[in-house]
C-alpha cells in the first residue's frame, strides 16, 4: 500500500513539475495598443455615416460636432459596455482623395451593415474625408 502511494505521488510530482516548466501559453492581447503607423494601414473596408447620439460604448455624443465612428461588430466583438475597444482612436484615410482625419470609436456597428474593416463615421469625421452625398467611401485606417 506504501509503495502503491509512493509511486503515485512520484508520478504526481513529475507531471506537476513537467507542466509547471513547459513553455507558457502566449494569448493574443485584444486590449494591447498597436503601433502608430506613418505610412500604411492596418485595415481597409467600407466608410458610411450615421447619425446617432448614444450607442453600445454608453457613451453621449454629438456627430456633428466630434469625430466619432462606430467600429464593426466583426472586430469590436459581442461585448458592448466596457468594451476594450470604446474610446480608442483610429487614424482614417480615404482612398479616394488622401484625406484624414482622426476619430474616437464610440459605438458598434451591427455585423450586416458593416462588413470585416469597415466605419461609421459620424457626420463631421465623415465630412472631413469626403461628401455626405457620396454616402460610401473606400477606407484605410489604423489604431493611433
Amino acid at each position: 500500500m506504501v509503495k502503491v502511494i509512493s509511486t503515485l505521488l512520484v508520478a504526481a510530482t513529475l507531471a506537476v513539475a513537467s507542466f509547471t516548466t513547459a513553455a507558457p501559453v502566449k494569448k493574443a492581447n485584444a486590449t494591447a495598443e498597436p503601433k502608430v503607423k506613418a505610412a500604411s494601414s492596418d485595415f481597409s473596408g467600407k466608410a458610411t455615416w450615421f447619425t446617432d447620439s448614444y450607442g453600445s460604448c454608453n457613451y453621449h455624443w454629438n456627430g456633428y460636432t466630434e469625430n466619432i465612428v462606430a467600429l464593426n461588430a466583426h472586430q469590436m466583438g459581442p461585448q458592448s459596455w466596457g468594451n476594450p475597444e470604446c474610446n480608442r482612436r483610429v487614424h482614417i484615410k480615404n482612398k479616394a482623395n488622401g484625406k484624414t482625419v482622426n476619430a474616437r470609436i464610440v459605438d458598434k456597428c451591427p455585423g450586416d451593415e458593416c462588413a470585416y474593416g469597415s466605419l461609421d463615421l459620424s457626420p463631421k469625421a465623415f465630412e472631413t474625408i469626403g461628401d455626405l452625398d457620396t454616402g460610401i467611401l473606400d477606407i484605410e485606417w489604423y489604431y493611433i
